[in-house]
């Protein structure tokens, strides 16, 4: 299960809030989040806004709406309810004003503040054919808060490390919000850095982060700490990113996030033949719930992938379920059964 670190020069949650994320949301909706008990802001996920409807927080405690004293309610006539023009005000405060300026972001349903918080944006979808052309009469925000959990890969990282200089390509198999994502972070971190302590020296990694949810990027900058030997293809298509990132940065490793797309596999198997591992994750909640995907199935039969490692949240966002040698299918870890090797 995971546990938050915070970010050790705020004292506590709120202040890191209002420092990278409360500056960007207009006057309205702030007033509303400033107001109230500061026990809203405890372990917050998510703040959503949409237009002529409810102020919605997701917290530790689950979803609820915000009154006009700030305060958290199950009763939306109660709630605050946010209009149009908070949204729009709050988008281009996000854009530092010029919302032309995130066109390429925002036309792909989302952008990325500094401290690696993610925005995703609601609204009429303009298409040039087949291909997305704009978002506009933007009708919803929701502000992802984002958190490293730094150490949470401890529990699984010696299933993923070969030896001193190697490691097992590997696939992370999670329903949504069960913490993949923050365990693939955290597992870049420690490959490209290297554990001292057990000799292992670190390895060029190459992130491909299509959605920037991985490294967060802000400018181009990696806003969570993925290691000191990474590389990171911000926003662009896995099957393109690990092929570009094989070209042209000579990585040892590999790590994306969600493969199943059309191409991912292709892609795959072009790192495996020219040495390279992988790390990445996939939607599931087991290993035979994969078998319908087309794209995994045929790396499964494959035999491409040395280890499995499948997550759940029934002790909370992290939950490591098994660990299973990808040859042999052997068990090699079941929660509850701490004999397993």
């Amino acid at each position: 299960m995971f546990t938050n670190e915070k970010n050790s020069y705020f004292e506590n949650e709120s202040e890191r809030l209002h420092h990278e994320i409360m500056q960007f949301i207009s006057q309205g909706v702030k007033n509303i989040l400033n107001r109230g008990s500061s026990a809203k802001f405890k372990s917050l996920e998510e703040i959503r806004l949409r237009a002529n409807k409810p102020l919605m927080i997701k917290n530790s405690q689950g979803e609820c709406f915000l009154d006009m004293e700030g305060n958290m309610t199950a009763k939306t006539n109660r709630a605050f309810v946010v209009s149009q023009g908070e949204i729009i005000k709050t988008l281009e405060l996000m854009s530092e004003n010029s919302i032309y300026a995130y066109h390429e972001e925002i036309k792909n349903g989302f952008l990325t503040l500094k401290g690696g918080h993610r925005i995703g944006i609601a609204g009429k979808v303009v298409f040039d054919g087949y291909h997305i052309k704009n978002i506009r009469d933007i009708s919803g925000l929701n502000i992802r808060v984002a958190r490293e959990v730094i150490g949470c890969s401890q529990k699984v990282i010696k299933y993923i490390l070969k030896d001193e200089k190697d490691i097992y390509n590997t696939l992370i198999i999670s329903p949504p919000q069960c913490g993949k994502t923050t365990l693939l972070r955290d597992i870049a971190r420690v490959v490209s850095d290297g554990i001292g302590e057990q000799g292992f020296k670190g390895m060029k990694v190459g992130i491909i982060d299509e959605r920037s949810e991985i490294a967060a990027c802000f400018r181009g900058v990696p806003q969570n700490r993925v290691g000191i030997r990474t590389d990171v293809l911000d926003s662009c298509p896995k099957a393109m990113g690990m092929t570009m990132m094989l070209r042209s940065m000579s990585p040892n490793v590999i790590i994306t996030d969600e493969i199943g797309n059309l191409g991912d596999q292709e892609a795959v198997m072009q790192l495996i033949n020219a040495g390279v591992k992988i790390i990445t994750t996939a939607h599931g909640y087991n290993i035979s719930g994969l078998k319908s995907r087309k794209e995994v199935i045929s790396l499964i039969e494959e035999k491409v992938f040395d280890r499995y490692i499948v997550l759940s949240n029934d002790g909370g966002p992290g939950t490591v379920e098994e660990v299973v040698d990808g040859q042999s299918m052997k068990l090699l870890y079941k929660k509850g059964s701490e004999n397993v090797t």
